[in-house]
């Protein structure tokens, strides 16, 4: 469903400002109007900066009772740092890493491996393929990150990570929020966030948040509006029950930019200016997701609680592009083809998350438990056809997009449909077992299942028969000892697992699993009354049956039954090393949130690397996950001043990927960013973001030769107007 942008705004104000006739007539209720300092997050700490406990991992109390490592990026710093979308949240967490795929797509990366499970409230979420829409964070509380494996909860999924965004709930007062903002490149966003108590009692409650942003890229021609409207009704059907209820809407709509930048064919940058555009003019894209979600709580006691989450979500994807793509003669600065393709993606998606959390008293001392059960399907139609482009191949020094401004309607390619169907479903339970006063045992595990087909709507012919993946077992287990008041040490073990069964070998058969194990140790402490986190911790991820391409066996492949390319499962990589990380108050008016990263990944078995049978080769893995990463962001307000002052980091060492014999290298770098505030009275705040502050010209990813090679946004100013009431 299409939910026009006044329909959200009328509920704000309806929220904040009622005005039924029967209201005057009665006494004002005794509801408190929230002032400018109300601390909004579930947990009420006197820090903006850190939470006592993340829900991306269930069962555990506290950030320090988590033995894995968490961060989490909350509302405040949000706001603070003007992190908008989840792209920009995610280049800020320590450890995390952000390749883009075009001017609206991401991939996240976290350990040298992808982070593949995006969940909203703990309900996990299935991606089609790599690349995702990053969305809005308007209507989100914070955003939870769990770096390494989280195969109890996640079933079939990488090593990298998981992400949980935590919706925006009801507040117990009335409250008003409006944001205004204008930046570089005519980039314009409007926020209202109302919370308004429907009752005397307190006992229902509602929010809304409508977000408009209308904006252009440093690069020429791309823009894009992007609009979203959010509502949610929560009950407290009893004193121990609580039933929430809402839905959620996106719209992106832009011209966008698809393919990066290519190189020469010695692998040397082009040098092009960072406004370079190599899209046609025609190209165009629309997204929208509309989705409704609902959960249940429910306390039996104070030992045992429930909570039940599920979600309804509909994608709509229309594409129409004309990208560049290909390698740069050095002689006659020719070889990218533009070429024009049109795709309608249209998938449809449930989820449900069921967990159960307790406590028992046995052998003198307290027990917790924790049992789960997760199920999610994705339904995801496909439509594509590609068409003629009168002179395709171009010269990056020279490209005119405004000379491809009609699109072309001469079909190149028969039209494509497809739809692909996964499935997957498990139960987990988990044992906090205290084995003394300050020592536990958390042993688990997790039992999974997964399904998938596609077919072909063109022809009916199934192109991945269906294919069935039951009892698949990832176990879990932690030791922690509490050693101190304020520290506690662990040391944990997560397995995942990784389906396979799209890719086929020489002789028909389905590849088994990738599996993977994380080995962590660390130490975590909660200081100062949890006003400020600190973790460190030492990690190794190994995954063993990674597909590589079979080269004794080329495309087309006789054991496929797509005729694709042949695949062996004998690819071996390992990943380890450090974070560190601290978050916080560090002084009172003083917040700051840092984490440093030291990561080695090396290929230990591989065909892709070498060409030859697998063999011991402990060479570096490709990729543009650096040897050392640093995220700092610290504010500060002097006590009894209106004025805050901010600023921070992003630094990393060398990065590179190979395309070829070719290496592409991005040198390390440093990009430095500031904020300035000033709250003019207890209503309104006025604050400035610089970010890129020393005009830093960097690659923020590196593609191949071809093309996907993106430059780092120059230096920009955003000023914004916030008011509470």
């Amino acid at each position: 469903m299409t939910i026009p942008m006044r329909l959200p705004l009328a509920l704000a104000l309806s929220l904040a400002y009622p005005i039924h006739a029967a209201h005057a007539a009665d006494a004002p209720l005794d509801i408190p109007i929230a002032p400018t300092t109300v601390q909004i997050s579930a947990n009420r700490l006197d820090s903006d900066y850190t939470v006592d406990g993340a829900s991306v991992a269930k069962g555990s109390r506290t950030l320090r009772e988590t033995p894995q490592s968490v961060s989490v990026v909350t509302r405040q710093r949000l706001d603070d740092q003007n992190l908008r979308t989840l792209d920009e949240a995610l280049a800020n967490v320590t450890g995390l890493i952000v390749e883009q795929g075009s001017s609206i797509e991401r991939r996240y990366y976290s350990r040298g491996f992808e982070v593949e499970n995006i969940q909203y409230d703990g309900v996990t979420t299935q991606r089609n393929n790599g690349f995702l829409i990053s969305p809005d964070l308007s209507v989100f509380e914070r955003v939870e990150v769990l770096r390494g494996p989280a195969g109890l909860f996640n079933g079939s999924g990488t090593a990298g990570g998981t992400v949980n965004l935590v919706r925006k709930r009801p507040l117990k007062t009335n409250r008003i929020e409006g944001q205004a903002s204008a930046g570089r490149w005519n980039n314009y966003r409007g926020v209202v966030d109302a919370s308004r108590v429907l009752n005397e009692s307190g006992t229902v409650r509602a929010r809304v948040v409508a977000t408009h942003e209308d904006r252009e890229f440093f690069y020429d021609i791309s823009e894009g509006k992007r609009s979203v409207a959010y509502a949610i009704v929560e009950a407290d059907l009893s004193p121990s029950t609580t039933l929430g209820a809402g839905v959620h809407y996106e719209r992106n709509k832009s011209l966008p930019f698809y393919g990066g930048l290519p190189r020469l064919s010695t692998g040397a940058d082009l040098g092009l200016p960072r406004s370079t555009y190599l899209n046609a003019a025609w190209s165009r894209v629309d997204v929208k997701s509309n989705t409704a979600f609902a959960d249940l709580q429910h306390r039996f006691n104070d030992d045992w609680k429930l909570r039940l989450a599920v979600s309804r979500m509909r994608e709509n994807n229309h594409d129409v592009s004309g990208a560049a793509f290909g390698v740069v003669n050095p002689v006659t600065n020719l070889g990218p083809s533009l070429s024009s393709f049109r795709a309608n993606l249209v998938g449809e998606q449930t989820g449900a998350d069921l967990t159960l959390e307790g406590g028992f008293n046995a052998l003198g001392r307290r027990h917790e438990v924790l049992v789960g059960a997760n199920w999610s399907q994705r339904d995801y139609n496909s439509t594509s056809q590609l068409y003629a482009v009168a002179n395709p191949i171009i010269n990056p020094y020279t490209f005119n997009p405004l000379d491809y401004a009609v699109l072309p309607t001469t079909i190149a390619r028969a039209g494509t449909r497809t739809l692909t169907e996964l499935e997957q479903s498990g139960i987990y339970a988990s044992l906090r077992f205290a084995l003394t006063d300050t020592v536990k045992l958390i042993a688990g595990g997790r039992v999974s299942n997964w399904e998938s087909s596609t077919r072909n709507l063109v022809t009916g012919a199934l192109t991945t028969q269906p294919y069935k993946q039951d009892g698949e077992v990832t176990p879990y287990g932690a030791l922690t000892w509490d050693f101190a008041p304020e520290w506690t040490s662990y040391l944990s073990y997560a397995e995942i697992f990784r389906s396979q069964a799209t890719q086929f070998t020489a002789s028909g058969d389905r590849l088994d699993p990738a599996t993977g194990g994380n080995i962590e140790a660390g130490v975590k402490g909660a200081l100062y009354g949890g006003r400020l986190n600190a973790s460190l911790a030492v990690f190794r991820i190994q995954e063993e049956n990674r597909s590589q391409s079979d080269p004794f066996n080329p495309s087309p492949c006789a054991g496929s039954p797509t005729g694709g390319a042949c695949f062996v499962a004998e690819g071996e990589v390992r990943s380890q090393g450090l974070d560190a990380e601290l978050s916080g108050m560090l002084a009172p008016g003083w917040q700051a949130s840092a984490g440093y990263t030291w990561n080695q990944t090396k290929y230990l078995r591989d065909r892709t690397a070498t060409g030859l049978p697998s063999a011991n080769e402990n060479q570096p893995l490709s990729t543009f996950t650096p040897r050392h990463l640093a995220r700092i962001w610290t504010t500060w307000q002097p006590a009894g001043t209106p004025w805050s002052i901010g600023g921070g980091v992003n630094a990393q060492s060398v990065s590179y990927k190979t395309a070829t014999n070719v290496r592409l290298e991005q040198r390390g770098h440093a990009v430095w960013s500031g904020r300035l505030a000033y709250q003019i009275n207890r209503n309104l705040t006025a604050s400035v973001n610089l970010n890129n502050v020393f005009d830093k010209h960097y690659y923020r990813t590196l593609g191949s030769l071809s093309g996907s090679n993106w430059y780092g946004e120059p230096r920009n100013v955003t000023a914004t107007l916030q008011a509470v009431f």
